[in-house]
């Protein structure tokens, strides 16, 4: 995944924040936000806490099984930034 493109997401979410890491199709920003380069979706922070986001990801018709170890660590990554604040 390019820079370009992450940063192409970052700007259609309105995330203001800078890339903090990437996993696979997955970017965290230093916000804690989880987003998708490939797909037009993001995990924001204000709704992170509302769900079990890998179990809700798995039942996405385009979320594919070898993704998912991917979008754990990005969760993961995630969850340690909003702990952090």
């Amino acid at each position: 995944m390019t820079d370009n493109k992450i940063k192409e997401q970052f700007h259609y979410f309105n995330i203001q924040a800078e890339v903090d890491s990437i996993y696979g199709n997955w970017a965290v920003s230093t916000d804690g936000d989880v987003v998708n380069g490939l797909y037009p979706y993001a995990i924001l922070t204000i709704h992170f806490a509302d769900e079990d986001w890998l179990e809700k990801m798995k039942k996405k018709v385009w979320f594919k099984p070898e993704c998912e170890e991917t979008l754990r660590h990005a969760l993961e990554r995630a969850k340690e930034i909003l702990n952090q604040k």
